[in-house]
């Protein structure tokens, strides 16, 4: 054999070992919650009496351990709570009762923070673990 032909077989025998190797990209499950660290669960630094009043409608989704609907991070009305118990994510409200869960479809009332004013409604952002768009969460109008 000749040292061209030796090289391309080298070359083929490489690439089908190493091809099995290699992942494609994963599609992420975003109403499963797989982590085992308490999802990132920020909230208004103060109960309010008037919020905004404009509608985000969409699926609660986990993402990468930030609550989300659509693009937007939930700063969640002071008192409320998130719990997950059994692989199942659960926002709890005020009262104590569970109020909607990790892929419901969801209606927030509420309104969307610039970056630069979240500071004012949550001590915990901004943060480094989840980035805006922000979403001040008036009140959980549906499920």
């Amino acid at each position: 054999m000749n040292l061209k032909l030796k090289v391309l077989m080298i070359g083929i025998i490489i690439s089908i070992l190493t091809s099995g190797c290699i992942e494609g990209p994963q599609q992420i499950d975003k109403s499963v919650n797989t982590s085992t660290s308490t999802p990132f669960f920020p909230q208004q630094k103060e109960n309010i009496t008037i919020y905004m009043d404009a509608e985000l409608v969409g699926e609660l989704v986990l993402e990468r351990g930030c609550l989300r609907v659509d693009d937007d991070l939930l700063v969640w009305p002071h008192g409320f709570a998130v719990s997950t118990e059994n692989r199942v994510t659960q926002i709890i409200d005020n009262n104590g009762q569970p109020i909607i869960r990790v892929g419901d479809k969801i209606k927030l009332g509420g309104g969307e923070m610039p970056s630069e004013h979240i500071a004012q409604y949550s001590a915990d952002l901004p943060s480094d673990r989840c980035s805006g768009p922000y979403w001040i969460v008036g009140e959980v109008l549906t499920k």
